[in-house]
């Protein structure tokens, strides 16, 4: 299991100022971290912010697993604005496209060649947006290729995609190593199939994971009267949920998984110290686990 490599989001600890954020990911135990989904907006820093991360990265002795690129989502103010490169408004979308560029810049600044987001678009318009978001890729893989950059997608609820294996077929098609998958574990219920026909439909595709657990949507309350729309999931620390994370991690042993597993139990950011370090434990000990179980088959 020695491939497997652990990171956290530190979107975690977004009611702190970046500083304390970082300082935190630090002393809960990790050496890697993810960041932009709060802190730090890849799509539009200057200089100046690009620095000041360095900085902070050095100072907690931190690396980037990767760095979240969305267009479109505010990072500071937790909200989203338009659809990113998956948007049918064709002004939106090349707008989109020049903010990705940059993260892309920003994210060669930083050393980090890997870069996650999320597919977006309008869930009401798939079609016209899935013909956008081909158009974009194939307008960012040759910056991609430039830099040795991947961007890793995720098939968010509420996306234009949401089913695991329609959003592979996508991604697989540009025929590119720098288009990849990333598997977004709390989402596992709204992807459409079990963790292990996710991993083995996706097999090398697969580059990064979320790792969070969640409750099956029909075990999640909501007014009867007013459903919502998209399907609720959580990111709960790992074993207080609905999913098979034996299964998860055995399926990406089997397809010789090599990227990181990304903490993100954002459910219990109210004590984001301590959820950070359980999770951290708990995914260590199932890999041992995981480990052990294999050379006793052997």
């Amino acid at each position: 299991m020695a491939n497997f490599r652990l990171a956290v989001d530190a979107s975690l600890f977004g009611t702190m100022p970046i500083g304390d954020a970082l300082k935190a990911s630090s002393d809960c135990g990790y050496a890697m971290i993810e960041i932009g989904l709060s802190h730090f907006d890849a799509c539009a820093a200057g200089r100046p912010d690009v620095e000041a991360l360095r900085e902070q990265l050095s100072l907690n002795g931190l690396g980037i697993a990767a760095l979240f690129a969305l267009p479109g989502w505010d990072p500071f103010k937790k909200s989203k604005s338009g659809l990113g490169i998956s948007s049918p408004e064709e002004s939106q979308r090349k707008k989109a496209v020049g903010q990705m560029r940059h993260a892309l810049d920003v994210a060669s600044r930083l050393n980090c060649r890997t870069l996650a987001s999320e597919l977006s678009g309008d869930i009401d318009d798939t079609r016209a947006s899935r013909r956008s978001f081909v158009k974009s890729v194939d307008e960012l893989l040759p910056d991609l290729e430039k830099g040795g950059a991947t961007l890793f997608f995720e098939a968010h609820p509420g996306d234009f995609i949401e089913d695991s294996f329609e959003a592979v077929e996508l991604l697989s098609s540009f025929k590119s190593e720098r288009i990849r998958y990333n598997y977004c574990i709390p989402h596992t219920f709204i992807l459409g199939h079990s963790p292990r026909e996710i991993v083995r439909n996706a097999g090398g595709l697969i580059g990064y994971v979320h790792f969070a657990d969640t409750l099956m949507p029909s075990r999640i309350f909501f007014s009867p009267t007013h459903p919502p729309r998209v399907k609720p999931h959580l990111h709960m620390i790992p074993g207080q949920g609905d999913v098979n994370l034996k299964e998860v991690i055995s399926s990406l042993a089997s397809e010789d998984f090599d990227g990181y597993l990304t903490a993100q139990p954002f459910s219990n950011a109210d004590e984001p110290v301590k959820a950070a370090k359980r999770t951290k434990a708990i995914m260590m000990r199932m890999l041992a686990d995981h480990d052990q179980r294999f050379w006793d088959s052997h």
